[in-house]
């Protein structure tokens, strides 16, 4: 299969960039990450081979793009849903939501199954980063809970943070869970902020 004929564009078309991203993404979705070529998502977009790699030098740089579009997207998501919650418990169920809703929308837990080494190796070696991405999403909240009073005697807020952090770091990569529902972020959402919140909140 070929990709279709395009018209011409610079490298700098914003829209045939997103056009790459989201056909990417799809089919990061279907093949996974090990398994995703440039010529998948050429074909995929619609595209030639010689403007996506105008845009995108190799897959490196592609799969670094759909990773920090989905975290904007991700990061806008939770500012806006648990800025309009009350508790520590709440904002965590929605920060946990939103970061299992993408991994569930790419198969993480499925293509982790299924021996998927790049994108074990991907996740392995970004584990560190990850639950410092996440721990920056819930500091507002946890201090917020801190001020308020919310947290067990003895808990620091920094110890809540790190420790919501590390719960929360594998909510888009869990699978074969029998209390939950892996495949429903809203319920794996609420499980994880349960489980994290119980162990640093004075009423969890």
């Amino acid at each position: 299969m070929t990709a279709l004929p395009e018209p011409a564009e610079t490298a700098a078309d914003p829209d045939t960039r997103d056009r790459i991203l989201r056909a990417g993404m799809d089919c990061v979705t279907r093949y996974g990450r090990a398994k995703t070529t440039m010529q998948d998502v050429a074909v995929a977009a619609g595209l030639s081979r010689a403007t996506l790699y105008r845009h995108f030098v190799d897959r490196g740089a592609l799969f670094n793009a759909i990773r920090d579009f989905e975290r904007r997207r991700d990061t806008a998501t939770i500012t806006e849903r648990a800025g309009r919650t009350t508790t520590l418990r709440d904002a965590v169920a929605v920060v946990a939501e939103v970061l299992a809703a993408t991994g569930i929308r790419y198969r993480q837990g499925e293509h982790l199954a299924a021996g998927d080494e790049s994108l074990a190796r991907f996740l392995a070696l970004r584990s560190g980063r990850e639950r410092e991405r996440v721990a920056a999403m819930v500091r507002p909240y946890v201090e917020r809970a801190a001020a308020g009073g919310e947290l067990r005697s003895g808990v620091s807020a920094a110890a809540a943070e790190e420790w919501i952090a590390l719960t929360l770091s594998q909510a888009g990569s869990l699978s074969g869970l029998r209390s939950v529902d892996v495949h429903d972020p809203a319920a794996l959402g609420g499980w994880l902020a349960r489980m994290a919140c119980a162990g640093v909140c004075a009423r969890p």
